[in-house]
């Protein structure tokens, strides 16, 4: 049996801006800016004042600011206030629980700008427009064309919700981010006779940024020996930003890729709970320690961890639980005989076990079963393990692309022995003959009829 919910996702829509247009959002965006970090000092000084300041209190603040220093929307203010405010808040909180935090006082050029839903945009005239407050000019764009993800079909606008409109550093121009409604069909009453266990694989993600590591390596040695504000040093510096983006809409891509199959296995299986790895802060005092080199420090510290399990809470609506996978991979999930395995094949060295499985599915059944149990409990002999290999990125195998290349140069010399021996007959036949020439003696060359008018 099947049920619908509703959830939420975020289109991302390029959008190209007239001259007044583009000076107009560029002066707003760098005027939210100004307000955030007056917002900033203010909570400073009520901090020193021995006082708590909430959202409200600073959206007060923002409000007792002149309107001509504010020409944003009200709204758009709002959500300055909100958005610091919730900020303070999750710094606090990660800080409570050991983490590593950067705290949200870094003076700021350019901060997105928020249009509210029925108050700061509207459509008309085949147009949309982008209110800046009564009595401010407003910024016209097109109407931009949003896809749903799930479906591939056109989002009305009248389930858009709040706008965002931002400046991409890298690509050097503005975007929306238009989140959408949309249904998503969930299966309820089904039974789980077995354990499904399904691997995504990541190396897709190492390879784009280990290309961008060395590539913005290399500009960067150049960018270091040429004199700032020269010719070569600007293009050097578009290269790098060029490079920059080209990875994060790939890596972007990827974590999608990823969160979404990882949803689809999770809405399958009618899943209750969400369990995830607490992996969080494992790359703190990797270096100290010596737990691994270098280039293992780089790739914790690139690892998108935070992005997919942000995806992954939105793509199914279930709240994410985090349970300490210490020694996960390495305990048997049959007999609970704890294993070192060696690459990503796990073989019991039990004798009467001999349990084999992909490492990763092992270490996914020990954490479902500490999170039924409280501790790694062995599974039931009646209980099958069924392992579901995927790609993130739908891309051929080194030996599918070298087959495919074997078999388009036996197509190209067949095709261009074809076109040869073609091409020989028709000069064949159509080379003249003159009346008085004598027949030629060498069987290599055919007699030819010649007929002259």
């Amino acid at each position: 049996m099947a049920s619908n919910s509703t959830e939420y996702r975020t289109a991302i829509v390029s959008v190209t801006l007239t001259g007044a247009s583009y000076r107009l959002a560029h002066d707003s965006c760098h005027r939210a800016a100004l307000l955030w970090n007056q917002a900033v000092n203010w909570v400073h000084g009520e901090w020193k004042a021995k006082r708590s300041p909430n959202k409200y209190d600073i959206q007060g603040f923002l409000n007792s600011i002149p309107r001509q220093d504010r020409p944003l929307h009200a709204h758009t203010t709002e959500t300055i206030a909100h958005d610091l405010s919730e900020a303070i808040t999750t710094a606090r909180v990660n800080l409570m629980q050991g983490m590593k935090i950067r705290s949200p006082w870094r003076k700021n050029n350019y901060r997105p700008l928020s249009f509210s839903k029925g108050y700061g945009w509207r459509i008309s005239r085949g147009q949309l427009h982008l209110s800046l407050g009564r009595g401010r000019p407003r910024i016209d764009l097109s109407i931009p064309t949003v896809l749903d993800s799930a479906t591939g079909e056109e989002v009305d606008p009248g389930l858009w919700g709040e706008i965002q409109l931002c400046w991409n550093r890298d690509k050097r121009r503005f975007s929306q981010h238009i989140p959408y409604e949309t249904l998503r069909e969930v299966l309820v009453g089904e039974a789980v006779s077995a354990i499904d266990v399904t691997i995504i694989n990541g190396r897709e993600a190492r390879a784009i940024k280990r290309q961008r590591n060395k590539a913005v390596g290399q500009l960067q040695h150049k960018i270091s020996k040429c004199k700032n504000g020269s010719k070569k040093h600007k293009r050097l510096v578009t290269a790098k930003k060029k490079i920059n983006s080209t990875a994060k809409l790939s890596l972007c891509d990827f974590d999608h890729q990823v969160s979404n199959k990882a949803a689809n296995h999770v809405i399958s299986h009618n899943t209750a709970r969400l369990i995830v790895g607490d992996v969080r802060g494992i790359e703190k005092e990797a270096k100290s320690k010596r737990r691994m080199g270098r280039h293992g420090r780089q790739q914790l510290s690139q690892w998108s961890r935070g992005a997919q399990e942000r995806y992954l809470n939105e793509k199914t609506k279930l709240e994410m639980e985090h349970l300490n996978e210490s020694y996960s991979s390495q305990t048997c999930p049959a007999c609970s005989t704890r294993n070192r395995p060696s690459g990503r094949h796990y073989r019991c060295k039990n004798t009467i076990c001999g349990f084999t499985c992909h490492r990763d599915a092992v270490g996914a059944i020990d954490i479902l079963q500490k999170a039924l149990c409280g501790q790694y409990t062995p599974i039931g002999p009646d209980i099958k393990v069924r392992v579901t290999y995927l790609r993130a990125v739908e891309r051929w195998s080194p030996d599918q692309r070298e087959a495919h290349r074997k078999v388009q140069c036996r197509k190209a010399r067949a095709l261009s022995s074809a076109q040869n021996r073609a091409l020989s007959e028709t000069t064949q036949i159509s080379k003249p003959k003159l009346a008085n020439s004598s027949t030629s003696t060498d069987s290599s060359v055919p007699d030819q009829l010649v007929v002259v008018a």
